[in-house]
């Protein structure tokens, strides 16, 4: 019987009461949950744990949320990012979600089930876009096989179409050599179109 593991959430805040209050409710979920207490730990931790999903608050000392994203970003873009932001101001989680962040969640989080539907919702997309990199890796992959394929067959009738040439060339050189002959003897010459290859199917054989 296969295991599944478990998700694991990388939660990145300065407020121990709130990483206390998102360990305790996401470990009873069957999340596995990994704690730093500023941005700096947060991605060092990010690197190790290698998390299916990062929750940060904006506002953090030693380096907060915005930075935070701009490190990861561009590291594991399809790792899903959510901010948890306590500062009050729309632009700071506009500017978030410019950076790349997938949602946010305004503090303080007083339903916890809100937390978990924005997990879900975010792992959920993050599979389909797996889903879909893996179903496009494989049309393709198709495509490509398909392309070989039929390169290969171009380059076999190319190869034929080439000794069918030549063949044709012969023939007219030897139609040609017959006439001079026959001339030469003052008769008249057996092939009256000597380049025309149908005119004699039984020299094609």
């Amino acid at each position: 019987m296969s295991h599944t593991p478990r998700p694991k959430v990388l939660v990145i805040e300065d407020e121990e009461p709130v990483r206390e209050s998102f360990r305790n409710f996401l470990e009873d979920q069957d999340y596995e949950v990994f704690e730093a207490t500023n941005g700096r730990e947060g991605i060092a931790l990010f690197a190790q744990c290698q998390p299916d999903i990062v929750l940060v608050d904006l506002r953090m000392p030693v380096m907060n949320g915005h930075q935070v994203l701009e490190k990861l970003v561009p590291q594991a873009p399809d790792t899903p990012l959510i901010i948890v932001s306590g500062t009050g101001h729309i632009g700071d989680t506009v500017e978030a979600l410019h950076l790349g962040a997938w949602d946010y969640l305004l503090k303080p989080v007083t339903d916890l089930n809100m937390l978990e539907h924005a997990i879900t919702n975010a792992l959920e997309r993050a599979r389909l876009i797996e889903e879909n990199r893996a179903y496009q890796k494989g049309l393709e992959m198709q495509v490509e096989e398909r392309i070989r394929e039929l390169n290969e067959k171009v380059a076999e009738l190319t190869r034929f179409n080439k000794m069918a040439v030549g063949r044709e060339r012969r023939i007219i050189e030897l139609k040609r050599q017959i006439n001079k002959l026959l001339l030469e003897l003052g008769r008249d010459p057996q092939y009256k179109s000597p380049d025309v290859i149908e005119e004699d199917p039984s020299l094609l054989d």
